[in-house]
């Protein structure tokens, strides 16, 4: 059984294997496909299980030290990478990749329109839907690459396989179209997630790490559609620069590290800030996950739902209902 994919980026993707300099013959890795499709599982899957479970449950899919993984992930591409070119008003959500271009670091991305085929192949049906959902969830929640959770590595899909468990295409035009694909898609996932999980069904309290659930995260869209990727990516880099530089340097963690001089300490941001393609348009999408914080600092986890939601007040959101984890 397999489930097979055509992914498009709908903004540039900065990936990289051992030589960051020449990406030439990379592409979209099956590792790290298959290293995002795991995050994806542990947040779906984390708000409805404990830690001990959920480890259980992700290596007999995923695989381990110990055992295989029962999904077999392949990809291929026939686009090239070119040349970096960062506009000035982008600088802001991806300094780091423009600082690399800088340093010589890193030369290439994969432009806009570049694409991919991608396939999911295993003999276990179960296995197989429950991969399909966290591809389904990086696609149309994250992106791939550096800078994924602030715009770069937005994909979108345009031919899937019939055989699909999931709306992979999205065919829809509006702000409510697309509303409708994610909470739809999503009851679907969460639904064979409980399944798969069983009598193992209990949810931790205080997770530590970033959960996909009503209580520990948030969906929304910014309603206002673009006619580019880059006037959408523009809109929010200024309104989140505004929002971000109102609070103080030391209490900017928040958001996360390192800041520079201060924090050393190292953990990605609770932010996800995605573009998505309304076949023609364009708009921003928002997850939030309110328990993603370094550990030093997680007395202050009172702090980030009030920080990500201080958002609210520059931007006009749509909310996107999450389905019960259990």
């Amino acid at each position: 059984m397999e489930l097979k994919l055509t992914v498009e980026a709908v903004t540039p993707i900065f990936i990289a294997g051992a030589d960051q300099r020449n990406i030439r013959n990379e592409g979209l890795r099956p590792p790290t496909l298959r290293g995002l499709m795991r995050w994806w599982f542990r947040a779906i899957m984390g708000g409805m299980v404990s830690i001990k479970n959920l480890r259980e449950l992700e290596n007999d899919i995923f695989g381990s030290v110990e055992q295989k993984s029962v999904i077999k992930v392949i990809t291929a591409t026939n686009s090239h990478p070119t040349n970096i070119e960062i506009p000035n008003e982008l600088r802001y959500l991806w300094f780091s990749m423009y600082m690399q271009k800088r340093r010589n670091q890193r030369l290439l991305w994969y432009p806009k329109g570049s694409k991919f085929r991608v396939i999911l192949r295993s003999d276990d049906e179960t296995a197989l839907r429950i991969g399909s959902g966290c591809l389904w969830a990086l696609i149309y929640l994250g992106g791939v690459g550096s800078r994924m959770r602030r715009g770069a590595g937005s994909l979108k899909v345009i031919n899937s396989s019939d055989n699909a468990p999931y709306s992979f295409l999205f065919e829809g035009d509006s702000l409510n179209d697309f509303k409708k694909h994610i909470e739809e898609n999503l009851e679907e996932i969460f639904k064979y997630f409980r399944e798969y999980a069983g009598e193992k069904c209990s949810p931790q309290p205080f997770p530590n790490f970033s959960v996909l659930s009503r209580k520990h995260a948030k969906i929304s869209l910014i309603n206002k559609i673009f006619n580019t990727f880059e006037e959408a990516l523009v809109e929010i880099s200024n309104k989140y620069q505004i929002f971000r530089k109102r609070k103080p340097l030391k209490y900017r963690y928040t958001f996360g590290l390192p800041i520079y001089p201060k924090f050393k300490e190292r953990c990605a941001s609770p932010l996800f800030i995605g573009v998505t393609d309304l076949n023609g348009k364009y708009i921003v999408r928002l997850v939030k996950f309110y328990t993603s914080i370094h550990p030093k600092y997680s007395s202050d986890l009172r702090f980030l739902r009030r920080d990500l939601d201080g958002l609210n007040a520059e931007v006009n959101e749509i909310t996107v209902e999450i389905p019960r984890a259990i």
